[in-house]
C-alpha cells in the first residue's frame, strides 16, 4: 500500500495560516531530517539554498563548517569545529528564518538554553543573521530509535529503561514552558557511552512555547488537536503541552508492537489517521501482539495506553503523571517477583513453626531433668539411713551405751521412712501427671508437624510450578532470540551478496568503458590516417592527369558518430556518518 509522505514527515505552520513547507525524509545522526525533496524532485528553492552557508564557511566568528551531516527544507546540519580549538567539534544546525516568522526567536533560544536535562540534547551556543538562525549541540555516537526498531520491537523492560528518561526529559522541557511538538522514533537517539545506552531527545528546532500559535509535528505520531492545527482534519484545535504526551504514547506503542500492528501505520489520508485515533484510544494493544503478556499486567498496560492516547487533551495525563505510571511496563516482572517472595516467606514461616515445636520438646525434657535433680537430697538421706543401720548393727554389743542412740536412730528411721514414703507418693503423682501431659503435648506437636509438613509440601509444589513456568518462558524467549538472530544473519548475508554483485557489475562497467574509450581513440586515429592518405593521393595522381576539382565532403573526427553505449545503473553506496544527530 502506498503511503502519503506527509503522514510520516515533519510539517510546520503557523496556527491558522497556510503550511510553510513539508519536510520529507528520515533522521540522521545529527538530529535533523536528511535531504528532503519537493514534489518536482528538487531540493528546496534555489534562493533559500544559496542564502545558507557552505562547507568551509565560518559561522559566528569561531565555528568552521567541516562537513555536512544532513539537510532538509528548513536548513542543514554540519560538523563544525572551533577555529581556536579545532579538536572541539559540535553539530551546528542552520535553520532558515522563514521557520521563525512571527516568533520571538531570542526568547525561545533563551528558554531552550535553560531547559537542561541529561536526556534532552543541550543547546551550547546560538546566533542569527537576516537569513538564518544557527544552533550548536553535542555530537553523539550510536543510532536512532527508528534504526533500532528496524531490527524488531522493544521488550517491556527495554522499553521501560529507554522511555522513562525521555519522559522525564519532556517533563523538564514542559517545566520550562516549552513543548517539543515532534517526538517520534527518528528524534530519539540511543547514544553509546562506555558500552551503555543513553537515550537523548533530539531536534529542538521546532520546539515552541506552550501557549504559542506556531505548530509543528508528524501526522502519524501527532495528537488529534495537533493534526487538526496542521490542516490534516477540519475543526478547531486547542494546543497545549499535552500533545507531547500523545506523541510519547504513540512512539512507545510503535516501539512495543512494531509497524505491522501499529494503528495508522498504513494510513494514506487524514481520514485514515482519524480512524487510527479511535482505535488507539479504545484498543491500543491488538490481540496478536505481546502474546506472553497476559492477565492483570496486560489489562493494566492496555488501560494506561488508552489513557495516554485520549482524543480529548483534557483527559490526557501530563508528562509527569505518565512518568509515574510508566512502571506498568514491568508489572509482569514485579508480579512474578512478588509470587516468588510470597513462597519464600511461607517457607520461612513453616521453618519457624518447626523450630518452635522442637524447642517445646527440649523444654519438657529439661523440666524432667530438673525435677529428678531436685529429689537428690531425699536419696542422700536414704543413703545416710542405711549407713546408720550398719553402724547400729556393729554397735549392738554396746546395748547399754547405745540404747539411747538406738532409740533416737529408730525414731529418725521411722521419720525418714515416713518422709520417704510421702516423697515417693508425691513423686509418683508428679510422674503420672508429667507422663499424661507429655502424651498430650506429643499429640499436639504431632498434629502441628503434620500440618507443617502439608503446608511445606504445598509451598514446594508451588515453587516447582513457578520454576517450570519461568523455565518455559526462558526457553521461549531463547527460541525467539535465536530465530531473530538467524533471520538477521540471513539478511546480512543477502545484503553482503547484493553488495558483492553490485561491486562486480561496477568493475565490469569500468572495464567496458575503458575498452570502448580505447576503441574510439583507435577509430579516430585510423580515420585521421585515411584522410591524410586521401589528400596525398589527390595531390599526386599516379597517371599525371589533373586531380578533380570537385571537393569531396569528408566528415571530421569530431563529427563521426560514436558507438552507442548501453546505459547501466550503477549502485550508489550509502554515505553513512558515525556522528550522532542532536
Amino acid at each position: 500500500m502506498t503511503r502519503c509522505p506527509k503522514l510520516k514527515a515533519t510539517l510546520v505552520q503557523h496556527f491558522g495560516s497556510p503550511c510553510l513547507r513539508e519536510e520529507i525524509g528520515h533522521t540522521t545522526t545529527s538530529g535533523t531530517a536528511e535531504r528532503a525533496t519537493s514534489p518536482d524532485g528538487h531540493l528546496g528553492d534555489d534562493d533559500d539554498e544559496a542564502a545558507l552557508p557552505l562547507e568551509g564557511d565560518v559561522i559566528g566568528g569561531c565555528y568552521r563548517l567541516v562537513r555536512r551531516l544532513g539537510e532538509g527544507m528548513f536548513g542543514c546540519v554540519f560538523v563544525a569545529q572551533r577555529t581556536d580549538v579545532p579538536e572541539h567539534q559540535v553539530a551546528l544546525k542552520i535553520i532558515t528564518r522563514a521557520v521563525y516568522a512571527g516568533r520571538n526567536v531570542e526568547r525561545e533560544l533563551v528558554m531552550l538554553a535553560a531547559a537542561t536535562h541529561p536526556n534532552i540534547v543541550q543547546l551550547k551556543d546560538h546566533g542569527m543573521t537576516d537569513d538564518y538562525v544557527w544552533l550548536t549541540m553535542p555530537l553523539y555516537a550510536g543510532e536512532t530509535l527508528a534504526e533500532r526498531l528496524d531490527r524488531g520491537p522493544l521488550g517491556l523492560r527495554e522499553a521501560y529503561e529507554l522511555f522513562l528518561p525521555i519522559v522525564r526529559g519532556v517533563q523538564a522541557l514542559h517545566a520550562r514552558g516549552l513543548r517539543h511538538q515532534d517526538i517520534k522514533p527518528e528524534n530519539i537517539f540511543l547514544a553509546e557511552f562506555a558500552d551503555r545506552r543513553h537515550p537523548v531527545l533530539l531536534d529542538l528546532g521546532v520546539a515552541a512555547e506552550c501557549n504559542a500559535t506556531f505548530v509543528a509535528g508528524t501526522a502519524l505520531y501527532g495528537a488529534p488537536e495537533q493534526v487538526v492545527a496542521l490542516g490534516g482534519l477540519a475543526g478547531r484545535a486547542h494546543l497545549t503541552e499535552r500533545m507531547d504526551t500523545y506523541c510519547l504514547a504513540t512512539t512507545l506503542l510503535r516501539s512495543l508492537v512494531g509497524g505491522e500492528h501499529f494503528p495508522g501505520e498504513d494510513a494514506r489520508t487524514p481520514f485514515d489517521i482519524a480512524n487510527a485515533f479511535e482505535e488507539r484510544e479504545s484498543a491500543p494493544l491488538r490481540s496478536a501482539v505481546l502474546p506472553t503478556l497476559t492477565g492483570r499486567p496486560r489489562d493494566l498496560l492496555n488501560a494506561a495506553l488508552s489513557r495516554w492516547l485520549k482524543t480529548d487533551p483534557a483527559e490526557r495525563p501530563s508528562a509527569k503523571q505518565m512518568a509515574e505510571e510508566l512502571d506498568v511496563l514491568i508489572e509482569q516482572e514485579r508480579e512474578v517477583a512478588r509470587d516468588i517472595q510470597r513462597s519464600l516467606n511461607n517457607q520461612k514461616a513453616a521453618y519457624r513453626r518447626i523450630r518452635v515445636a522442637l524447642g517445646a520438646f527440649a523444654l519438657i525434657g529439661i523440666s524432667a531433668v530438673l525435677y529428678v535433680y531436685s529429689k537428690r537430697e531425699t536419696l542422700q538421706l536414704a543413703s545416710e539411713l542405711e549407713r546408720a543401720k550398719a553402724e547400729g548393727a556393729e554397735s549392738f554389743d554396746k546395748l547399754d551405751t547405745c540404747a539411747a542412740a538406738h532409740q533416737l536412730a529408730a525414731q529418725q528411721t521411722r521419720s525418714c521412712v515416713s518422709s520417704r514414703e510421702q516423697d515417693e507418693d508425691r513423686f509418683m503423682q508428679s510422674l503420672t501427671t508429667l507422663m499424661t501431659s507429655n502424651e498430650e503435648a506429643q499429640q499436639a506437636i504431632g498434629q502441628r508437624l503434620e500440618t507443617t509438613r502439608v503446608r511445606l509440601n504445598t509451598c514446594e509444589s508451588d515453587s516447582g510450578t513457578a520454576a517450570e513456568a519461568w523455565q518455559a518462558e526462558r526457553t521461549k524467549l531463547n527460541d525467539t532470540l535465536q530465530t531473530t538472530q538467524a533471520a538477521w544473519h540471513r539478511e546480512r548475508i543477502e545484503l553482503s551478496n547484493a553488495r558483492d554483485t553490485h561491486q562486480k557489475a561496477l568493475v565490469q562497467c569500468d572495464a567496458n568503458l575503458a575498452r570502448l574509450t580505447s576503441g574510439q581513440s583507435q577509430c579516430r586515429e585510423d580515420l585521421a590516417n585515411c584522410i591524410t592518405d586521401r589528400d596525398t593521393c589527390m595531390s599526386n595522381p599516379s597517371d599525371g592527369s589533373q586531380a578533380p576539382t570537385t571537393p569531396v565532403s569528408v566528415p571530421s573526427p569530431a563529427t563521426l558518430p560514436l558507438p552507442k553505449e548501453q546505459p547501466m545503473a550503477l549502485p550508489t553506496p550509502s554515505d553513512t556518518d558515525s556522528a550522532a544527530q542532536p
